[in-house]
């Protein structure tokens, strides 16, 4: 185990714990006393297409943090285009653009971002995606409701 990783986590969770992240989410660092298992609530603002609802993450961390993202998946269905059905989340922060500055709430705030500007040149479900541009009145109801295509 790296012991570097240890240390940067125990410094995020201990931030986290002086400086709540406010309204807009919720972090439970260390989850079962583990430091590289986290679990944390996106609770959308009132102008969100998912104002309303409360999603569940979990967050994984790689005994090579922060050289290496952590991985989050979301625990219920989001109808997203870059959001698989199990909960997947496609966000270059956690892949290309990660950078050892950027910490676990940072990410959790560029997914939070990520709900209301999804990425649809490079969907992870191109069908949701299509709704979303060619009608955008459904995607915002099956994003609200929380309701998932099977199909997909």
């Amino acid at each position: 185990m790296d012991h570097t990783a240890e240390v940067r986590l125990k410094k995020e969770a201990a931030h986290l714990t002086q400086s709540p992240p406010g309204d807009e989410m919720l972090i439970a660092p260390c989850v079962d006393g583990d430091p590289f298992r986290w679990k944390a609530v996106l609770i959308p603002g009132p102008s969100s297409v998912f104002a309303g609802r409360r999603l569940p993450l979990e967050v994984t961390v790689p005994t090579t943090y922060p050289a290496s993202p952590p991985r989050m998946r979301f625990t219920e269905p989001v109808y997203h285009p870059n959001i698989t059905t199990s909960g997947g989340i496609d966000a270059e922060v956690l892949g290309k653009q990660w950078g050892p500055a950027l910490t676990i709430d940072t990410v959790l705030r560029w997914v939070l971002t990520l709900l209301d500007e999804p990425d649809v040149h490079d969907p992870l479900r191109p069908e949701v995606a299509e709704v979303y541009v060619l009608a955008p009145q459904d995607y915002r109801r099956q994003a609200r409701d929380g309701e998932v295509d099977l199909a997909s």
